[in-house]
């Protein structure tokens, strides 16, 4: 059975311009929460919330973010080495090891929490099988440490003054010196005046300018793919702030890999674009 195409429907089409919708539209599977749910913040505070790497957003001054909270990251599952299980380091910042995983697409998941007092959930892996859980104390990641100069870390110092800094280190007082919140400050505009987080009705028209202006290419990667896989993003977010220095023009592939836009992922334009185009990565 094939479903009719409303889009040509004339009584349909009739109401759509009495509403003054210019074009039928499209659906699309977008909704992502930037905030956390009440279950959320208690995984959080707990044995920590299974993330992909993508999901984790490097802030403004370094450290590492999830959804509206900062938060430490670690690998959870620990496989066995000859009988032995090598514990990892917890991360605070995004760190030259996080900057390497990044680069070599290791893109395993990882767990954010913000428990305070410096045990972690770790999962023991024999043969591939979770065998068991455990809390422990793990030890912080000597290369954060140097990307935020934490109390006055570098690896310039002698090795028994930096073995001093990392023992002494602790979760609470990290989370003392950069809260876990990311909403201290008092927002611009209250729920009456802020401008609504949406794209202006002439977007189609400032997203082909911007596209033409940038030579149709990714300003990332340099694919100049198909118009339906060639995207304008928003830095910051703000769908309704379409200045210059907030829209680049990045195929579906990079658009994918930005802090919060995961779930392009999920989508079946994704699946063509990864056939079309990174097939041979």
């Amino acid at each position: 059975m094939k479903l009719p195409d409303f889009t040509d429907h004339p009584g349909l089409n009739a109401l759509r311009r009495q509403m003054g919708a210019d074009a039928a539209g499209c659906f699309e599977l977008s909704y992502r929460p930037s905030l956390l749910s009440e279950e959320e913040l208690n995984q959080l505070a707990g044995g920590g919330i299974d993330v992909y790497f993508d999901e984790i957003t490097k802030l403004e001054d370094g450290t590492l973010g999830y959804k509206d909270s900062r938060v430490l990251v670690y690998i959870r599952d620990v496989p066995s080495y000859g009988g032995n299980f090598d514990l990892p380091r917890f991360h605070f910042a995004f760190c030259s090891t996080l900057e390497k995983m990044h680069a070599n697409q290791r893109f395993e998941r990882y767990v954010v929490a913000n428990k305070e007092d410096g045990r972690f959930l770790i999962q023991k892996i024999v043969r591939q099988r979770a065998t068991e859980k455990s809390w422990e104390d793990l030890n912080v990641c000597q290369n954060c440490l140097n990307a935020l100069r934490f109390d006055n870390f570098s690896y310039s110092l002698p090795k028994q003054k930096r073995a001093k800094i990392v023992s002494s280190f602790t979760v609470s007082r990290f989370f003392e010196r950069y809260p876990k919140s990311l909403h201290l400050k008092t927002p611009t505009n209250d729920y009456v005046s802020a401008p609504t987080n949406d794209y202006p009705e002439n977007f189609s028209e400032i997203s082909k300018a911007v596209k033409k202006q940038r030579n149709f290419r990714c300003e990332k990667c340099g694919l100049e793919p198909e118009s339906q896989f060639l995207h304008v993003h928003h830095v910051d977010g703000q769908k309704h702030e379409n200045g210059q220095e907030n829209l680049k023009v990045l195929c579906l592939g990079c658009h994918a890999s930005m802090p919060f836009h995961g779930h392009m992922k999920r989508t079946r334009g994704f699946e063509e674009f990864q056939r079309k185009y990174r097939a041979s990565d």
